[in-house]
C-alpha cells in the first residue's frame, strides 16, 4: 500500500513540476486565449527568440487579429485545435523611407491542429486538460514561410481559457 501511495505522488509531483516549468518557463512563443468556448478572443501573443527579428525586421509592429477559432476535446476525440489570423502592421519612424512604405501590413496564420491530451487534472469540479503536439505552426501569407515550435498546450475548462507555449524548433523557417 505504501508503494502504491508513493508512487502516486511521485507522479503528481512530476505533473506539478511540468506545469511549474511550463507556466514559469521561457519560451520563444506565448499565446493566450480567453472565452474559448463561445468566441475565442486573444489576451496575449508573445513571439521571441532568433524568428522574431523575421517577423517583425523594424521592431515596432502592431497585432490586429482578424480571426480566431477553438475546438475543445470531446469524448471521442481528446485533442484540441486553435486558429488565429492576424495582420502585423510595420510602422516604420525613419524619415528617409518612403511615406507610402513607411507603414505596411503582413498577413499571418498561427494554428496547432491534433494537439494531443496527455494529461487531464479534475479537482473539486474543475478539468485541466494537457495537451501537446510539435506542429504548432505560424505562416506568413505573402511568401509563405513558416515557423515550427515544439508546443504544450492547458485548456481550463472552467475558466475557459487556453493558453499555448513552444519554443522555436531549429531549422523551421523556409
Amino acid at each position: 500500500m505504501k508503494i502504491k501511495n508513493y508512487l502516486v505522488i511521485l507522479v503528481l509531483g512530476t505533473v506539478f513540476a511540468m506545469s511549474v516549468n511550463f507556466v514559469d518557463g521561457d519560451s520563444d512563443f506565448i499565446l493566450e486565449l480567453q472565452n474559448v468556448n463561445k468566441e475565442p478572443i486573444v489576451s496575449k501573443l508573445e513571439i521571441d527568440g532568433e524568428n522574431f527579428q523575421q517577423i517583425c525586421p523594424i521592431n515596432n509592429c502592431k497585432i490586429e487579429f482578424t480571426n480566431s477559432s477553438f475546438n475543445p476535446p470531446k469524448p471521442d476525440n481528446m485533442t484540441i485545435n486553435h486558429t488565429i489570423d492576424f495582420n502585423l502592421k510595420y510602422n516604420s519612424t525613419d524619415v528617409n523611407v518612403d511615406p507610402m512604405k513607411k507603414e505596411r501590413t503582413e498577413k499571418f496564420s498561427e494554428s496547432m491542429n491534433a494537439c494531443i491530451i496527455y494529461d487531464i487534472i479534475e479537482d473539486k469540479g474543475r478539468k485541466i486538460f494537457f495537451c501537446e503536439n510539435g506542429t504548432n505552426s505560424m505562416s506568413r501569407y505573402s511568401d509563405s514561410k513558416s515557423w515550427y515550435y515544439d508546443s504544450i498546450g492547458i485548456y481550463d475548462a472552467i475558466k475557459n481559457t487556453y493558453t499555448v507555449k513552444g519554443d522555436l524548433i531549429d531549422k523551421s523557417t523556409y
